[in-house]
């Protein structure tokens, strides 16, 4: 029964447009409608969603660590994407692999001396956070240069640009979900995205929440969470499936970005509503919501922090002042401004006398480095 429900889960991720919502990698979107890759990165999740409670901790040194490489990214104009390669290649630790790769970004000897870095006896700059950093981000842009994909580039990063290049020639093929890869190479990218996702989205991986990738919805759209009753009959294995899809460029989206102010619920529990009030006129999947007017929707906690449902699905999602994806914990006890971020392409700004209706660009907060990381 458990074998089924889990196949159910599964099979939901197919049907359902909020998985269509985009998943990307660099701003290069995962082929999600074939079989083969939504089950194999919804595989992915499921395992790391065994080790929950290891989440909280690396969402924290997370915290520690972005700060200092985000900026470095930016420098070289390395997507920013990458900055979940090393907790896939490391846990964000000084880890020594048995080849010898060494570091936060797990560089080789040879790699390194290449790159610049100093390893000499006690002496290994792999272990020093900001010059592995531009060393790695030098090293990802040389990749991206010679095979020009930002998701090839991370493979190679894994097995070598050389090792793409051959399977690219052998195979006729430059993309990376349909290359017949080493095992390792084969999931990196996947442990990749798998990291991001439950990083920046990780209500949609909360079974309670309204518009999680289990949902299912009517034709009118609204979300049920209830997982769809499996089909009859075996999945084809997606080592078997080969679809002739090419890469695809991520549509952009424009974003707005309206005020409200935060109700208190000073006792919080998971599922409870939580209530904002609007500062501004907003607009969002056909329904206007009026400046004064108040919201409610269910909440969850992701480490220290509610992801709140509102009604709007994935077009309405409720952010802190920080520009980051749901409030603080800490802010339900005392209330305060928050924001709500509008991805929804039938806005009409026309009929909306907003105050705060800025670009998501605005609403980004600048990144501080530290030296304190060896």
């Amino acid at each position: 029964m458990r074998r089924w429900y889990l196949i159910g889960l599964f099979v939901c991720l197919l049907t359902v447009p909020t998985m269509a919502q985009q998943v990307d990698f660099c701003g290069e979107v995962v082929p999600m409608e074939r079989d083969f890759v939504s089950f194999r990165l919804m595989d992915v999740i499921k395992r790391n969603l065994r080790y929950q409670g290891y989440l909280p901790a690396l969402r924290s040194k997370a915290e520690m660590y972005f700060p200092v490489i985000e900026p470095i990214l930016q420098q070289y104009q390395v997507p920013l994407d990458f900055k979940y390669l090393p907790i896939v290649e490391s846990g964000l630790t000084n880890a020594t692999s048995p080849v010898g790769a060494q570091g936060v970004w797990q560089i080789m000897p040879g790699t390194a001396a290449e790159l610049g870095l100093t390893v000499a006896g006690n002496y290994d700059e792999r272990n020093h956070l900001i010059k592995a950093t531009h060393a790695a981000c030098r090293l990802i842009r040389m990749l991206h240069d010679q095979l020009q994909s930002w998701t090839l580039a991370a493979a190679a990063y894994n097995c070598g640009a050389g090792n793409i290049s051959k399977n690219i020639r052998r195979q006729g093929s430059r993309d990376y979900y349909q290359l017949m890869l080493n095992n390792e190479t084969a999931q990196y990218i996947y442990k990749i995205i798998a990291i991001k996702q439950l990083f920046e989205s990780p209500e949609l991986y909360l079974p309670g929440f309204g518009y999680n990738v289990f949902a299912k919805r009517d034709s009118k759209g609204s979300v049920f969470a209830n997982p769809q009753t499996p089909p009859p009959g075996n999945i084809q294995d997606f080592n078997t499936i080969r679809i002739n899809i090419g890469k695809k460029a991520l549509p952009k989206q424009s974003s707005t970005v309206y005020t409200a102010r935060l109700q208190t619920n000073a006792a919080f529990r998971d599922g409870e509503l939580v209530s904002i009030h609007m500062l501004d006129n907003m607009q969002a999947n056909g329904v206007y919501v009026g400046r004064n007017a108040s919201l409610s929707g269910k909440g969850w906690i992701v480490s220290n922090r509610v992801y709140v449902d509102l009604g709007f699905g994935s077009a309405v999602v409720l952010c802190a002042t920080d520009g980051k994806k749901g409030v603080p914990l800490d802010l339900l006890k005392t209330g305060g401004e928050v924001r709500l971020l509008s991805t929804d392409s039938h806005i009409s700004t026309s009929l909306m006398n907003t105050r705060n209706g800025n670009v998501l660009a605005d609403f980004s907060s600048s990144w501080s480095s530290s030296s304190s990381f060896k």
